[in-house]
């Protein structure tokens, strides 16, 4: 039986997500109360589905895939009040596996994606109980949107609303300040029946898929998986420069495109991993 605050996350979710939308700035392309068309079919057993499917879906067709795929996979039964909310939020516009990762990573576990008792014990133990979790975990989601620096879809387009969505603080002053998710975590974390809760009212661009797709080259070249590939590139390099003839010319501009392309690959797999 789900959380009694599921209703309440819900009910915050929708408020964000707001309804039907299709525009060049999301890279979730059709979707409504959250739910991109993807997801829709997935979840209905076929291939793909029009614009036209899923502006038609019901709200509680969108209920019933929060409950049966969001909701367990970001283990909203297991964690405590407020920051199940807090991860269910972040899953719906990131993805569960992306949220999950975020939270193993804050509370220093395996970063597996998956909600098991190693993550849940350090949980139980963080530094200065749920309520400092729950503004970690928050600060956390904020870097790895503004990590997103594609101009058509990531932070440029979107971060606005992102912002207001997560801190409830616009960042330009034209909205009025909210709780956020984070103010209203806080508020679930100390009365899971979410009487003191405020629905979001939030911009469009709130509602925008924030995809790991999106992450700046920078970012990712940060991780040390990275230097791998650029050390060898830049010993290639050094080669060319270093090189008396033909031959060793080509060897080395050999040695540059492998590794070139071995980034590449890895570039591509951890924006695709989530």
């Amino acid at each position: 039986m789900a959380r009694e605050t599921l209703p309440v996350a819900l009910e915050l979710v929708f408020g964000d997500e707001g309804g039907y939308s299709n525009v060049k700035t999301d890279r979730g392309g059709p979707t409504k109360y959250g739910i991109t068309h993807r997801t829709l079919a997935a979840h209905r057993g076929v291939k793909t589905v029009t614009a036209d499917q899923v502006k038609g879906m019901s709200r509680e067709e969108a209920v019933d895939i929060y409950q049966r795929s969001f909701w367990p996979q970001c283990g909203g039964d297991l964690l405590p009040p407020g920051l199940d909310y807090a991860v269910f939020d972040f899953a719906v516009n990131s993805g569960p596996a992306r949220a999950v990762k975020s939270l193993q990573r804050v509370v220093g576990v395996r970063e597996d994606s998956h909600i098991g008792e190693q993550t849940l014990a350090a949980v139980r133990k963080y530094s200065g109980g749920i309520s400092t979790l729950i503004r970690d975990y928050c600060d956390d989601r904020m870097g790895f949107l503004r990590s997103l620096t594609n101009a058509k879809t990531g932070f440029p387009a979107n971060g606005g609303g992102w912002t207001i969505r997560v801190t409830g603080k616009d960042p330009k002053g034209l909205w009025a300040d909210q709780p956020g998710v984070i103010g209203n975590a806080l508020r679930l974390a100390a009365d899971a029946s979410g009487q003191t809760v405020e629905k979001p009212q939030t911009p469009p661009e709130a509602g925008a898929k924030a995809d790991s797709r999106d992450t700046g080259l920078g970012e990712v070249l940060k991780k040390p998986e990275a230097w791998g590939p650029i050390g060898s590139i830049l010993t290639a390099g050094g080669a060319i420069m270093a090189g008396s003839g033909p031959v060793q010319w080509a060897l080395a501009a050999i040695m540059v495109a492998s590794a070139g392309v071995g980034l590449w690959y890895f570039v591509r797999r951890v924006r695709e991993a989530g």
